[in-house]
């Protein structure tokens, strides 16, 4: 019959673990193994969180994951990634832009885009803050003057 954590079944009682498998799970969980692990280790006919919990076996904290981000992200494409995600990389990096270099506004009802500049979109210090109206203008001088696309080509 299956143990319960919340209360005992009607005439069953919690499952007493010999003392060699909580000295087992004590020494392993306090080797720096996870419950996961140590339970992997043990394993079936143990439970080790209800071995911790009922002989006093302190658990960690949880430890914060390190995020799968940036280069250790497993879709992370590098220099082959879309507009969109160079766009993000620059904001993630350097903040949502809150005003335009090239005017010197502040106007916060005004909407402010990273304008890369000379075509590196991978380079996330080759974008600078503009708003809207001066980042189009910027871009049809610059295709103007190069006779590129602004962008990449998306597909």
């Amino acid at each position: 019959m299956r143990e319960r954590e919340h209360g005992p079944t009607k005439g069953v009682s919690p499952r007493d673990y010999p003392p060699a498998v909580v000295e087992q799970v004590r020494d392993l969980y306090e080797s720096g193994m996870t419950q996961a692990e140590v339970q992997a280790e043990i394993g079936p006919g143990v439970k080790v969180q209800n071995v911790m919990r009922r002989y006093g076996i302190q658990a960690r904290p949880a430890q914060a994951r390190v995020a799968a981000a940036g280069e250790n992200h497993p879709g992370w494409k590098g220099d082959a990634a879309t507009y969109t995600a160079f766009h993000l990389r620059v904001q993630k990096a350097r903040g949502k832009p809150s005003f335009c270099v090239k005017c010197g506004t502040i106007d916060p009802s005004l909407r402010y885009e990273w304008a890369n500049l000379t075509g590196d979109y991978a380079n996330i210090d080759d974008y600078a803050r503009m708003c809207q109206s001066c980042h189009s203008q910027y871009d049809c001088e610059r295709r103007a003057r190069t006779g590129a696309r602004t962008s990449p080509a998306r597909g």
